[in-house]
């Protein structure tokens, strides 16, 4: 395919135009497209002229919508990608999108988007005082958004946050996790509704949706497991409902210690005994942590009561999540592989978990070098009195 540049002097500098002969069929009518390349040296010019000749040569050139605002963009996919997403997602979505992304770009055109325009996006989420973390995730979202206009309605013909680094964020994990504090929560627990949740959360590290999905059709109490199948969500204006677990990792069977068997065997006795004198007023889902009537436990109100009981034991501030962080660090500290925690968490991959709690293995790399030492060097080392 071949094509010409057209320069247009402006007080602002030139500006570039690539024209070129639409494919057509023999015999049919001649006709150009004109695509505007922008205000750039003549060298770029050039680069952007083979790229796009090259991608009409072979069928993936796409024509990008003049008319396209950014908000009219993300609205639209928004509204695409509902029932695609867990609802809590699609709700964080629209919330990145409505509050920091279409107030400062909304009326830009879409294909006039830019990196410089992202960048100016994670600037001011970061001089609002937010954190490194939600900046990432405003860019995760338009990184998927735009892939969407790429791949799906084809209104871009490349995805500009792809341009850009994603913003860094350093994994932090509090090291204040003692066996003793976990200790502390457990007893404190005891004899309340918190008693088995707790415990089971501590020893085996399940997020709280995990927790509070758990049926007794997948807890094994004779084989000493339990397997995860799905977690709970609650969000606002569509409450408490099940889905799929974080990810495909995410289904995984965990192993019980003893001692948690014949927690979880009581636990069922008693349950069975309240659901018995209910009689119908029990909703019966099999939820092992139900509320009182047996229907689902919302998230948010479990979390309310840890943190209550969590507070009366000068543990200010610690969540639920932090049992699965001291789960995950105390094996790490015990020498339990990365693999096999990685395992037990249901991370995405081993490389999550060590980046996450790399913290929890002090002495991992020294043990490792002395053994290496005294296996190439054997008795040269400290040989003398």
């Amino acid at each position: 395919m071949k094509g010409h540049l057209i320069e247009r002097r402006g007080k602002r500098g030139s500006v570039w135009y690539l024209v070129f002969d639409t494919p057509r069929e023999r015999g049919a009518k001649r006709e150009q497209e004109r695509v505007r390349l922008g205000s750039m040296p003549k060298n770029h010019a050039l680069a952007r002229k083979r790229e796009i000749l090259s991608k009409v040569d072979k069928g993936t050139w796409i024509k990008e919508r003049r008319d396209l605002t950014v908000e009219q963009f993300l609205t639209s996919w928004l509204d695409a990608i509902e029932y695609d997403l867990a609802t809590n997602t699609h709700v964080r979505y629209t919330g990145l999108m409505n509050q920091h992304v279409i107030p400062r770009v909304g009326n830009v055109q879409l294909a006039k988007l830019t990196p410089q325009h992202l960048t100016q996006i994670y600037q001011a989420v970061r001089g609002e005082g937010l954190s490194a973390q939600t900046t990432l995730h405003v860019h995760r979202a338009l990184h998927t958004a735009l892939n969407y206009g790429v791949k799906v309605t084809k209104d871009l013909s490349e995805n500009v946050a792809s341009r850009l680094k994603a913003p860094r964020v350093e994994r932090r994990v509090s090291t204040s996790i003692t066996p003793e504090k976990v200790r502390t929560l457990i007893e404190a627990a005891r004899d309340t509704r918190l008693d088995v949740p707790v415990m089971l959360a501590a020893l085996t590290g399940l997020r709280r949706g995990e927790l509070l999905a758990l049926k007794w059709a997948t807890v094994n109490l004779d084989k000493g497991s339990l397997y995860v199948a799905e977690a709970l969500e609650h969000t606002r204006g569509h409450g408490v409902a099940f889905k799929a677990p974080k990810s495909r990792t995410s289904r995984r069977v965990l192993p019980l210690a003893p001692e948690c068997v014949v927690l979880l065997q009581a636990h069922k006795e008693a349950q069975d005994a309240v659901k018995a004198n209910a009689g119908e007023a029990y909703t019966d889902l099999d939820l092992v942590f139900p509320n009182p009537d047996g229907a689902p436990w919302p998230p948010d109100s479990f979390s309310v009561q840890f943190g209550k009981l969590a507070r009366t034991v000068g543990c200010q501030g610690f969540r639920l999540h932090d049992l699965r962080h001291a789960f995950a660090t105390l094996m790490l500290a015990d020498s339990v592989s990365i693999r096999e925690v990685s395992d037990m968490l249901g991370h995405s991959s081993k490389s999550l978990t060590l980046s996450t709690y790399a913290h929890a293995m002090p002495g991992g790399s020294q043990a490792a070098v002395s053994n290496l030492a005294r296996n190439l060097l054997g008795a040269k080392v400290g040989a003398s009195p």
